[in-house]
């Protein structure tokens, strides 16, 4: 199953680290991670990860590098989404490789499956926990109420993902609506653009197929930067994976793990 990785260049070395943590924690895991290249081939990561990887030249803007990492799947195909500013910390691998064999069993009516049922999700009634219960060799999924986490790593059908960044504007610095806080960091612009557009088609897709969540969380992930600086949790991390720090981030004291 294709990855489908949201990075650049820049970022590269954060991709090295959330790939390591799968190796790590999900040993077993189907994906072959398709990550995006800019400017500069990515050749270290070729020779760390070998087949497990594969890399799509695209431009920098994010909606054309979306679509250009999905060109040739088929629109019902399933994939893993997994943006490279979010790594797991923990994760049960057996739970997850079921979750996996479940997905590959489900007819074209269920367009997302994510095994990250977050405290969100948990505290505000966000799933039906009555009708639409599902159960795969001892793991019951909860059908889901609303789309929410859409930026964690989960499974996607491509339809979805390209719906997702149909549905968004480019982020900009000049975009009229975009608060000036948030103007140079375009990744931050993202979550801006998707609030703007709460009755947009992406969200509407909740009507048009069945989406479900683990119901007992099996997992949890760090986040690795936030408006340009690398969060403390990843720096610990990274250090933790043998990694250097990229010279080209700063280290911002804070702290982001979803549990």
């Amino acid at each position: 199953m294709k990855a489908i990785v949201l990075s650049c260049d820049k970022y590269h070395p954060i991709t090295e680290h959330m790939i390591m943590a799968y190796d790590k924690l999900w040993k077993s895991n189907p994906f072959v991670f398709r990550i995006p290249w800019n400017d500069e081939y990515p050749t270290f990561l070729k020779e760390r990860f070998g087949d497990k990887v594969e890399f799509k030249k695209t431009p920098l803007e994010f909606k054309e590098t979306i679509y250009e990492l999905i060109s040739d799947l088929d629109e019902d195909e399933w994939i893993y989404w997994c943006t490279d500013d979010s790594y797991p910390i923990t994760l049960d691998e057996e739970k997850a490789n079921k979750t996996y064999e479940w997905v590959n069993t489900v007819d074209d009516s269920v367009l997302g499956v994510i095994f990250f049922y977050g405290e969100h999700d948990r505290n505000n009634n966000m799933v039906n926990k009555e009708d639409g219960v599902v159960e795969y060799d001892g793991i019951k999924f909860f059908r889901r109420k609303k789309i929410t986490y859409q930026w964690q790593h989960q499974f996607f059908r491509v339809k979805v993902l390209r719906q997702m960044f149909d549905s968004l504007d480019e982020p900009d610095e000049d975009l009229d609506y975009i608060p000036e806080k948030y103007s140079k960091y375009l990744a931050k612009q993202l979550d801006v653009i998707m609030a703007r557009k709460k009755a947009n088609s992406f969200w509407d897709l909740i009507h048009e197929g069945k989406w479900y969540v683990i119901s007992k969380n099996i997992e949890t992930f760090g986040e690795s930067t936030s408006r340009g600086y690398m969060l403390s949790n990843c720096e610990e991390s990274f250090k933790e994976y043998g990694l250097s720090i990229p010279s080209d981030f700063e280290v911002s004291p804070r702290r982001i793990i979803k549990t």
